[in-house]
Formats: structure tokens, C-alpha cells, sequence
């Protein structure tokens, strides 16, 4: 972790703060200065961000900062000099490289992605990274050679590596690095001016966008991903009506949200028998109902969330997309921690921890660090205090 953001955090944690104590003070320093905040949903994951390395603290939240812990830019690790975002740099390509696509090439590349693809719902983003990363010169370098025919099956190639390569750094917890591959599958799917394409790379920008604290600007990437409704799968369009409504969520624009939820539930179950081929397979009725559990909680109504992941959770194919069930999990556990439902939610936290350890994935990490927050007023509790013990280094 960045020192500055570890700074950022130990302030807080210095004070006995929860992070929702903090939010409260937050607010009221920054209603004293004049100064116009997201919503409390967007304000939590703004600081969640801040103290765990995910973005800069802008430099209009730094009055707040320095009021709040009593204490300099320098101290808290948010000056201009301390805050610096890195951006991936591609692998250096190798002497001798092919000059052509050949099928074979495009075959054997085709095929080791759809392995990455089942692997990554097992195991995480942690193993696979590096592996997808040295295999990006030799596409890189097919696609600055191939001319003619040939180049269209070339870019589709490219295209799925670099959204994936987005997927398993957002998953890893590096968003910078995410934008950046994601920007260049979009340029790949706008070269082959295919509508499924661009419409789901615009779906992964908006996700990004939204999980990094932009929900305005995360929703109007999913609008845009929606312009060619009409000309999109169901599965394409039910992914885009689900990650529009957690911008709308975020927003507290419940009606919306609600709106959104109700039609990417209808377009998931018809994609159910869809036949067209797209990048949307995993998006069944029973993740977007898990996406959207997690947007009730953050509406207040966690009753709401509990049965949405129970109806996920019961719906979920056997043994599939390990890493998003421990999603769904944990999330489980957070509302019902929320609704005084101590057992239940360290039952569902305990195998939610389980998978974290297993994948290496940040968005569950992150989950299980609000879990542990709101387990706090229950720690009288033996099972409590057990589970927070073993989230301590996850939180």
C-alpha cells in the first residue's frame, strides 16, 4: 500500500473512527467550508478509495482532510509530491516476432484465451495477470503487421485481450491500469465497427467508472452502451441495464434504479436462449439480481438486498463463477450485518473469506473490509469476534 494513503487510514484508525464516523465529521467540515459533496453512498466509496490506494485525493477534499485529522498534506500523504498515479507500460517486445497472422497463430491464441476466461471465475485475477501481459507483444505486433481480410479477425482477437487484461487489473484492485487496457479495446471494437463490441467495452468503462467513485460519469457511459439498443444481444443489453442501475443506485435515484434492475432481468432470461455468440455469457438473471442486492443496501433498504442475494445465491450454477459467488457472499454478509443478523452474516463472511483468500480479488476484498466495520457493534458476540479477528489483515 501507498505510504500515504497507509497515513491517510491510520489518522482515522488513530482516532477509534469507523469509516462511517469519519464520513459524518467529513461532512460536517466540508458543509462549514461551503463545499458541495456526493451523496453518503458515493462519499463512503470516495473515502474507501482514498485510504486504500484506488485514487488521489483531490485537491479540494485536502482543506477537509487537513481540518479533520488536524494535520499537513505532508503527514497524511496527500500532497501534489506524494500522490502519483501510474499507468501500465506495455512488455517490451521481443527481437524476433511474426510478421503475419497466420491461423494457426489466431487459433492458438483464441484458444489459450478462452482457457484465461474459465480460469479467471475460478482462481482470480492473481495468477493470471502476468501470463496475459506477456502474451500482449505478439498481438501487439500482429496488429501493427496485418493488412487486408485478415485484419478484422486480428482486431477481435486483440479486442478480447485487452478488455480482459481491463477485467483483471479492475479486479486486482488497480483501476488506472484497467482504463487504460479498457481504452484500448474500445479503439480495437471501434475499428471493427461492431455494435455488440462497443457497446460492451462502454459497459466496462462505466463499471470502472462507478467502482472508482464516478457514478455521474459511470452512467452516462452506460447510456451511451444502450445507444444501439435495438442492434444488441439480450445478454449485451441485460449487462448494460445492470451496471446503469448501480450508477443510478449510487445517485439515489431509486426509482431508476428500480426501472433498470426490472428490464436487465427481463433481458437477462431472454438471454438465456439466446443464440448469438457475445461477452455477456455470465450475465443470468442470478448476477444481475446479485449486482443489484448490493445497490439496495446502499438505498437503505437492506431487507431488500438479503432476499436478492438469497434468490442468487440459490439460483447459482454449481461450481461456476467461484470468485463472483464470494462476491455475493460477502456482500450477503455485509446487509445482513447491517440488519443485526450477526450468525447468519459471519456464516456467509466466513466462506465469503474463503474465496478472497483463494482469488486474490480486490472487489471481494473490499466487501469484506466494509464487513468488518459492520460487524463492530456486534463484537460482544463470540462468532463475531472470531470472523473480525481473521478480517483484521483484510481490513
Amino acid at each position: 500500500m501507498d505510504e500515504g494513503q497507509a497515513n491517510l487510514r491510520q489518522a482515522r484508525k488513530q482516532r477509534g473512527w469507523s469509516q462511517e464516523q469519519a464520513i459524518v465529521r467529513f461532512e460536517s467540515i466540508a458543509r462549514a467550508l461551503h463545499m458541495d459533496l456526493p451523496t453518503r453512498p458515493s462519499l463512503r466509496t470516495l473515502l474507501s478509495m482514498f485510504e486504500n490506494n484506488r485514487r488521489m485525493v483531490p485537491d479540494h477534499y485536502r482543506p477537509v482532510f487537513r481540518e479533520l485529522y488536524r494535520a499537513t498534506d505532508e503527514e497524511l500523504g496527500i500532497s501534489q509530491t506524494a500522490a502519483r498515479v501510474s499507468l501500465p507500460v506495455p512488455p517490451a517486445l521481443p527481437a524476433v516476432l511474426p510478421e503475419q497472422a497466420s491461423p494457426d497463430i489466431l487459433s492458438y491464441l483464441s484458444n489459450v484465451l478462452a482457457e484465461h476466461i474459465k480460469a479467471d471465475a475460478v482462481v482470480g485475477p492473481r495468477y493470471l495477470v502476468p501470463t496475459v501481459q506477456s502474451q500482449l507483444p505478439l498481438i501487439d505486433r500482429l496488429c501493427q503487421a496485418t493488412r487486408g481480410p485478415d485484419r478484422t479477425e486480428v482486431l477481435a482477437v486483440a479486442e478480447r485481450f485487452a478488455e480482459f487484461c481491463g477485467w483483471l487489473y479492475q479486479d486486482s484492485g488497480k483501476p488506472d491500469s484497467a482504463v487504460f487496457w479498457t481504452n484500448q479495446a474500445l479503439d480495437y471494437a471501434q475499428e471493427l465497427n461492431d455494435p455488440q463490441l462497443i457497446a460492451y467495452v462502454m459497459m466496462r468503462k462505466s463499471n470502472i467508472a462507478t467502482e472508482s467513485g464516478k457514478p455521474g460519469y459511470g452512467l452516462g457511459l452506460a447510456n451511451a452502451a444502450l445507444n444501439a439498443f435495438d442492434a444488441l444481444t439480450p445478454r449485451i443489453r441485460a449487462v448494460a441495464l445492470r451496471t446503469r442501475a448501480n450508477a443510478q443506485a449510487l445517485l439515489s435515484e431509486q426509482r431508476e434504479f428500480e426501472e433498470s434492475v426490472d428490464q436487465a432481468l427481463i433481458q437477462a432470461s431472454d438471454g438465456i436462449t439466446q443464440e448469438a455468440p457475445d461477452h455477456a455469457s455470465y450475465c443470468t438473471p442470478p448476477y444481475v439480481a446479485m449486482e443489484a442486492g448490493m445497490s439496495w443496501v446502499r438505498l437503505g433498504q437492506p431487507g431488500a438486498a438479503v432476499e436478492a442475494f438469497d434468490q442468487s445465491l440459490a439460483a447459482w450454477p454449481s461450481g461456476r463463477q467461484t470468485r463472483d459467488r464470494g462476491l455475493c457472499l460477502a456482500r450477503l454478509a455485509a446487509a445482513a450485518a447491517v440488519q443485526g443478523h450477526a450468525q447468519r452474516s459471519c456464516e456467509a463472511g466466513a466462506e465469503a473469506l474463503t474465496i478472497a483468500r483463494s482469488t486474490g480479488s480486490a472487489r471481494i476484498r473490499r466487501q469484506l473490509r466494509s464487513l468488518y466495520d459492520e460487524l463492530a457493534p456486534h463484537s460482544s458476540d463470540a462468532l463475531v469476534r472470531d470472523l473480525r479477528e481473521q478480517l483484521a489483515p483484510v481490513a
